[in-house]
Parts: structure tokens; C-alpha cells; sequence
């Protein structure tokens, strides 16, 4: 599933309330590890390596709200893909 584009904040929310699985009542407690795991498997499929800063980065925008770091995963996902799609081109 690739995330994006989004129009609202609300649509990005809904995207990563759905690609973290989200079920139930959103504990506050768990978003960060669900916003870790979502950047950390769009950066992995997209073949990007990462140092030590950037997993500081990853870490840091994990504390963000679900619909910032659904934007910023689905920039990552867009990009890989327009990428491999221009490659086959």
C-alpha cells in the first residue's frame, strides 16, 4: 500500500490509522512504535541505508502525530516508486 496523496489531514490520519492496523482505541503510548515501524518499513523497501543520525531522525518523527508521519512516508513510497518506474522507462 502506498500512502498519498493526501488533500486533508484527515485523510493522511485515516491512511496511517490503516497502514499501522490500528484496532480499537488508539493508545497514546503505542504511536510512536507504530509510526516507527511505518517509516522504518517504507525506508527498507525503498533500499535506503541508514546511519546512526538517521535512525535518530526516524526516532524523532515517530513522536509526530500518525497523519505527519503518513505524509512523510508516503513522500519516501511515491518517490521509490517514480523511481522505479522511470528506471523501466
Amino acid at each position: 500500500m502506498t500512502l498519498g496523496p493526501f488533500d486533508t489531514s484527515y485523510e493522511a490520519l485515516a491512511a496511517a490509522l490503516e497502514a499501522a492496523e490500528f484496532e480499537g482505541p488508539i493508545l497514546a503510548g503505542l504511536i510512536p512504535g507504530r509510526n516507527r515501524e511505518l517509516l522504518s518499513r517504507a525506508l527498507g523497501d525503498a533500499g535506503v541505508v541508514m546511519g546512526r543520525y538517521d535512525e535518530r531522525l526516524v526516532e524523532w518523527l515517530a513522536g509526530w502525530e500518525p497523519s505527519t508521519v503518513a505524509v512523510v512516508t508516503g513522500w519516501v513510497e511515491r518517490a521509490y516508486e517514480a523511481g522505479k518506474q522511470e528506471g523501466a522507462g
